[in-house]
Parts: structure tokens; sequence; C-alpha cells
């Protein structure tokens, strides 16, 4: 199956896809473009055709966020808060017309963080419980990138078994705007106090009060949240 259209449109199309014995290829045409730039995906059509004509499908692993499947990033809290708050912007068609997409996951960052409340979280990874009284975000991926290029999970791989779980968490304000998110902007791992970086195949998030969860961008609900890596669970033709 052939997809044009951004990490969203594939994330809606994929959800019939798992466990299928159909491969999926995509042509990027988002604004973040996100899985586009994990797989080094072509934006040229004529070489994106050639690729659905010579190319094996890879079997990939698959994120599952409740009742909802991706091949990206999960973000719970201030993340999924900034996606729902982009996908309503008034300049989100008008950056992605400029050819500056990924520019709006960034403004719609900095205006949410300068108004979101972080929240007491209980997180279970495997049979290891974090619990955390000040949680700005919690992000699990299946690949690194999210928002534009921004590197959450940067030891996150598709087909390793396992998803990378990113705990935000015990930072202020200030720092999460003017130290952290640069640091992700510039793609660098966000080795400070206040960021915990974890690996497992099943991960469950209660929160103090219920907060958004998106995956691939999409806000898809609140918490709690039940998230699972599904190993070598979908065909990707992968069209470089």
């Amino acid at each position: 199956m052939a997809v044009i259209g951004g990490d969203g449109t594939f994330h809606a199309v994929i959800q019939d896809l798992v466990y299928t014995d159909t491969a999926a290829a995509l042509l990027p045409a988002g604004s973040g473009n996100d899985l586009a730039r994990m797989f080094g995906l072509t934006k040229n059509p004529h070489t994106f055709v050639e690729g659905l004509l010579s190319k094996n499908p890879e079997l990939i692993d698959v994120l599952k966020v409740n009742n909802s499947v991706g091949l990206t990033v999960s973000g719970i809290g201030l993340d999924a808060y900034i996606a729902g708050q982009e996908d309503r912007a008034f300049y989100k068609k008008m950056l992605h017309k400029l050819g500056a997409g990924s520019f709006s996951y960034k403004l719609s960052a900095l205006s949410s963080t300068i108004r979101y409340k972080p929240f007491r979280s209980v997180v279970t990874i495997d049979q290891d419980q974090y619990i955390s009284d000040r949680t700005w975000m919690i992000a699990s991926g299946n690949t690194s990138l999210y928002g534009g290029g921004l590197v959450i999970c940067p030891y996150a791989h598709p087909i390793d078994g396992v998803a990378d779980i990113t705990l935000v968490h015990t930072v202020s304000r200030s720092r999460l705007l003017f130290r952290l998110f640069p640091l992700l902007i510039k793609g660098d791992p966000l080795l400070h106090t206040g960021v915990t970086y974890k690996k497992g195949k099943s991960i469950m998030v209660q929160t103090s009060r219920p907060v958004p969860v998106m995956i691939d961008g999409e806000v898809i609900g609140m918490t709690p949240a039940a998230i699972s890596i599904q190993e070598k669970a979908m065909h990707l033709i992968i069209t470089t």
C-alpha cells in the first residue's frame, strides 16, 4: 500500500495493517516527516515508485498505546499537549506551505511550556516502578524522533524489540525552556538531572490528573496509558 502524506496520515492507515501481510510505503508530504527522517525516505516520486517495484518489505516493531498503534514516539504530558496545540495552530498550514513545517512544533512548544503545569506520575516499566511528584512528560520511542526532528529517545531503534523511555521530571520551567529544549533541537541526548532514560517492553503510566496521550504526533486520548512494543509486527517498504 502506497501512502502520500505525513506521519499523521500514515498513522491512520497502519491501524489495520499490523500483523497482516500487507506492506506499506510512505512518500513524505507532511509538516513534521519524522518517519521519513528516521528511515531516510525519499521525497522524489520517481525514486519512490522505483523503490516500490524493486525493494522487499522489512519487518519492523510497532508501538501499541492503549487501542492505537504507531511507528515513532508516544508522548504523555507536555509533549502531547504541544502536539494538540500545534494541530490547532493558525500558523501550521502557513509554515508548511513555506517549507518550514518543523518550525510549527517549536513555536507551539514555546507557548505551551510557558503555561503547562507538571503532574505526579507513576510509571511502571516491566517490573520496575518510577514515581515523580513533578513530571513534565513521558516519551516512549520505537524510533528516536518526534516534533519535526527533535531527538527525544536518542537510543531507540525500530527493530530491537524494546521501547526507549524518556522521563522528564523535577526540572524547573526555565531549565526546560532554555536548557533542555535547545538540546532537543540540536539532537543532543538530555544528560541532565531530571531526565531519566529507560528501556522496556511494557509500560504503564498513571497520573494524578488526566493528561493527554499522543502517538505519531496524533493525540489519541488521556491517561492512564498502557504501552507495549509489538515485535516485527508490520511490513514496511523503505524507499530511499
